[in-house]
């Protein structure tokens, strides 16, 4: 293996995330995250731990014709540094809702890590960035 495919594996498990969020295919998601991790949540303020931790977060948020619903995602600008087993991504996401809701500019930091599955989120960290911040 080499840094460079380990980095395009990190960046290919990232977007294969977002590609399960915009299909609703969370085995599809959760297949790139380690089952210990941790998570800042744009909307939740405590640390979440775990995958039954995240499960938790998932299951209080609201749902139904009342909410802008996801008409697609777009991640750009990674920065990739491997170490070893260990690596972090830096990347902007955009999320662009159907009709007149604004977009969402999202600075997104995750650590991840080699394991005998590959490269799983090992933490992550997203921050919503206020549209007075977002120029």
């Amino acid at each position: 293996m080499t840094i460079e495919t380990d980095k395009a594996e990190i960046w290919h498990g990232q977007n294969e995330m977002y590609s399960g969020f915009e299909t609703q295919d969370r085995p599809r998601i959760d297949r790139h995250i380690h089952p210990d991790c941790t998570i800042w949540d744009s909307e939740h303020e405590a640390l979440v731990f775990g995958l039954e931790g995240l499960n938790a977060v998932r299951a209080t948020r609201p749902t139904g014709d009342d909410q802008p619903q996801v008409e697609s995602l777009e991640a750009f600008d990674q920065v990739i540094d491997v170490w070893g087993d260990v690596a972090v991504l830096r990347h902007m996401l955009v999320v662009r809702f159907e009709g007149d809701t604004p977009d969402e500019r999202i600075r997104n930091t995750g650590v991840w890590r080699r394991t005998p599955e590959g490269w799983r989120v090992a933490h992550n960290h997203e921050d919503v960035l206020v549209a007075s911040a977002a120029h």
